[in-house]
């Protein structure tokens, strides 16, 4: 074993290292949020459920690792030893077969999981299940024992990591191919490919009532009602298509020469392969990922930090902007300082993904629409890949004292008590299953006096603000919902409503945020120079006199410095900026 790795410890040193870095830099936080995504009961039900499925137990052991992705640098670590093992026993697997090469091509083909990376490592797993059964085979000398030991891997892979048997049948083909001219041995291996062909078929009438492609993919890689990515394919055909190419190439002296110029050259080759995947390869939701995060932590201040330096990217990183501006207390501070794009930065119109299903929970659980937010975390704990949410659990729970269910509260706290992670907090909430314990919550209370009296017949997410208008009428007091509302009707101009509300907040002697004194003066300046009016609201001095100066100075500053002066007022704002298109919900 020694003279197998002295020649190529350094690749996969190399490689395990270019590993933790590509996945701690580019995909941390997505791991992080997939951790909520697989939930993990310590329960024999649960184990026993998915051993009676194809591919249950490598689910099992999927949801068992992930559960540790909340904890840093987990993920990262975990990806690179499970890349790095499946490249190593696959190098050795090529050598198995009559092939002496370096450890380059064995990894090539577990490169394409940085091309595409997975959400889940249940197919990470599977590969390497696969490739570890085709190493074990080679080992096995009389064919017999050989052939009859491949039909027993083929069976206990296809019920414990399907679709590895398919991986491991190819891979025992190749080897009979490879390693020896007896057509008896081709055979052989062309009936191993053809038994797991077929398996499937069998158990889904036999063993299993279950759609063809579960029966031989597994429901559990990817989501039953989406069609299997194209890289899915590309990833598993890439490693017996490599074996092929390594064994027909072999004689090649120039392609397989052993002098420290080839060896320079493939070392070469793979730091700029790792270097590329690290420093050129980004993952576009990973700010949303990472403001998820901070959201699951209630670090809203961080959100906010990290947008101001990093604009919002798209319509979901937005919505955590907007969330954490209200959580802190700031949005009507922080409207101007976030370019806004109308209604999706609110709120996801018609959320049917996890990512705008959390999105929207949050949104209309920041507003006190319990029951909206019940709604979304239902659908959302139903349609998950897995069919559970522990973070959506969460808010179920929290939506259920509300409304004083308590009975349903208590089913979805029986089965977080049963994870490493929500385990403790789900026994803190046993306490209010008591309707006197929870009548003398404070969080409980606030919510429960903030609930809409009216019969509210708006969606929030599809007719986003007039569901916001019926929360404000109901309760007046209700600031998060009021501000969300204003912020709607001043990023789209609309001061004569925008008005309403003001007139409204003035006669109960509330006090203005700087925003509403800006639109008011814009108001009574250019719609309606009503002075005796405009005079009963308590504008700040230093906002008007500023507002009057910008009045004078703005025919002659340039726009450059018109901006740079004034382009944190909502004047400037409504004379300048282009609003957003409105949105048809």
């Amino acid at each position: 074993m020694k003279r197998l790795l002295t020649a190529n410890w350094l690749l996969f040193l190399f490689f395990f290292s270019g590993c933790f870095l590509f996945f701690e830099i580019n995909y941390r936080f997505m791991y992080r949020f997939m951790e909520q995504y697989q939930l993990f009961l310590y329960t024999t039900n649960y184990f026993f459920d998915l051993l009676a499925q194809p591919g249950g137990y490598n689910e099992y052991i999927t949801s068992f690792i992930a559960q540790f992705f909340f904890f840093p640098f987990v993920a990262p670590v975990c990806l690179a030893v499970l890349l790095t093992a499946i490249g190593f026993l696959f190098w050795l697997f090529i050598k198995r077969c009559g092939v002496e090469v370096s450890a380059l091509p064995a990894l090539l083909p577990v490169f394409l999981f940085w091309v595409f990376p997975v959400e889940s490592i249940a197919s990470i797993l599977s590969v390497l299940t696969g490739v570890a059964s085709a190493y074990g085979y080679t080992f096995i000398r009389k064919p017999v024992i050989r052939y009859s030991s491949g039909v027993v891997f083929i069976l206990f892979l296809y019920f414990l990591a399907t679709p590895a048997h398919l991986l491991a049948a190819v891979l025992f083909g190749l080897y009979e191919y490879c390693s020896g001219e007896n057509k008896r041995r081709f055979a052989i291996g062309a009936g191993l490919i053809i038994l797991a062909l077929l398996l499937p078929l069998v158990a889904m009438r036999t063993l299993y009532i279950i759609p063809m492609r579960e029966a031989y993919f597994s429901k559990f890689l990817y989501h039953p009602e989406y069609p299997l990515p194209t890289s899915f394919w590309y990833t598993w055909c890439a490693f017996p298509l490599m074996v092929l190419l390594v064994y027909l190439l072999r004689n090649r002296k120039k392609v397989f020469r052993k002098d420290w110029i080839n060896g320079f050259a493939i070392c070469l080759t793979l730091l700029l392969i790792i270097g590329g995947g690290i420093f050129f390869r980004e993952n576009p939701l990973e700010q949303v990922y990472r403001y998820d995060w901070l959201a699951r932590q209630q670090q809203w201040d961080k959100i906010i930090t990290h947008a101001e330096k990093h604009p919002a990217k798209d319509q979901d990183a937005l919505v955590y902007v907007n969330l954490a501006s209200a959580y802190t207390d700031s949005f009507n501070k922080a409207l101007m300082r976030f370019k806004q794009i109308g209604e999706d930065g609110f709120i996801p119109y018609d959320p049917r993904t996890r990512l705008g299903l959390i999105e929207a929970e949050e949104v209309a659980w920041t507003v006190n629409q319990t029951n909206a937010s019940q709604r979304f975390a239902f659908v959302g704990v139903l349609s998950s890949e897995r069919c559970v949410q522990p973070r959506l659990m969460k808010r179920l729970i929290e939506t259920y004292l509300v409304n004083e269910e308590y009975k349903a509260a208590e089913k979805y706290i029986r089965i977080l008590e049963q994870t490493l992670l929500y385990s403790s907090w789900a026994r803190e909430q046993r306490k209010l299953l008591q309707p006197e314990v929870a009548e003398s919550t404070p969080w409980i209370m606030a919510k429960r006096k903030l609930n809409p009296v009216t019969d509210n017949p708006h969606d929030l997410t599809k007719s986003f603000p007039n569901a916001i208008a019926f929360l404000i009428d109901d309760h007046p007091e209700n600031r998060i919902a009021f501000e969300y509302g204003m912020g709607y009707l001043l990023i789209h101009k609309e001061l004569g409503a925008f008005m309403h509300y003001m007139k409204a907040l003035n006669e109960r002697g509330e006090a203005l945020p700087v925003l509403y004194q800006e639109a008011i003066c814009i108001y009574y300046s250019a719609v309606e120079q009503n002075p005796e009016t405009f005079s009963s609201f308590p504008i700040d001095p230093a906002v008007y006199n500023r507002f009057t100066t910008y009045l004078q100075q703005v025919r002659t500053l340039s726009p450059t410095l018109l901006a740079r002066q004034y382009g944190d007022t909502y004047y400037y704002y409504a004379q300048s900026v282009q609003p957003p298109k409105r949105q048809n919900r």
